[in-house]
């Protein structure tokens, strides 16, 4: 386990949002009814320990949501991965948290032939891209307290789009997505230098979150100097 894996942790809260936060019992409880993610739905359980699950079941049934518990560094939750299980939760969406220095990254990281440019919040013109390449513009991205939107154009034309928050001291990467027509072709790794560099600037360490069943996206991120922080995953009643 990397020594700074609860930064990170903490770090992904911060920079993801949730329009309704509660802290009960060591828990942190997260509810948006805007999106439907389950790192904006899911309970983030204390460091130790498994008491407190029926009061978490209770916020989110009082919202009419399944309750979900995102189980980091599972190798030592062992316990609370087999409390939840009894109660019938299963096991989804097993994710690989990885993370690099900013600088190396955009050294690794090619322009390539795009104009990639960062904007300050979620205007008409990001979210317009976010269509344009395919995306579904998501809700309460305002709510973000530093960020930056990312679009790749070519000859004028939006081909990829990212989005970079910052918490700390850490950047997380999320949103990353280009135009089927565009996939392979290096719009990625330009959307990737152009977020990176603004971590930089920042002091900022970047971290991203990839699930398990997507190995072309955890190989690029290798290459380009990412290594494993830790795992989770959810577990959902």
């Amino acid at each position: 386990m990397v020594p700074f894996s609860a930064e990170i942790d903490r770090a992904a809260v911060a920079t993801w949002p949730a329009t309704t936060v509660e802290r009960v019992d060591g828990w942190l409880l997260r509810h948006c009814e805007l999106l439907n993610r389950k790192r904006s739905n899911s309970a983030v359980p204390p460091e130790r320990g498994v008491d407190g699950i029926e009061r978490v079941e209770e916020f989110y049934a009082a919202r009419g949501a399944a309750a979900i518990v995102q189980v980091s560094r599972p190798d030592r939750r062992a316990d609370l991965d087999a409390a939840l299980a009894e109660r019938g939760y299963r096991l989804t969406g097993p994710t690989e948290v990885m993370f690099a220095e900013a600088e190396p990254v955009v050294d690794a990281c090619s322009a390539g032939e795009f104009d990639v440019r960062l904007e300050e919040s979620t205007g008409p013109s990001w979210l317009a891209a976010v269509e344009a390449v395919g995306g579904t513009p998501e809700p309460s991205l305002d709510r973000l307290p530093r960020a930056r939107f990312a679009i790749a154009s070519r000859g004028g034309l939006p081909v990829g789009v990212g989005m970079f928050a910052e918490s700390a001291g850490w950047c997380g990467i999320y949103g990353m997505a280009t135009h089927p027509d565009w996939r392979g072709r290096g719009v990625a790794t330009g959307v990737l230098r152009a977020g990176a560099r603004w971590a930089s600037e920042l002091g900022a360490r970047l971290f991203l979150q990839v699930e398990e069943d997507n190995p072309g996206a955890r190989r690029l991120y290798a290459a380009l100097g990412f290594r494993t922080a830790h795992h989770y995953h959810y577990r959902v009643r």
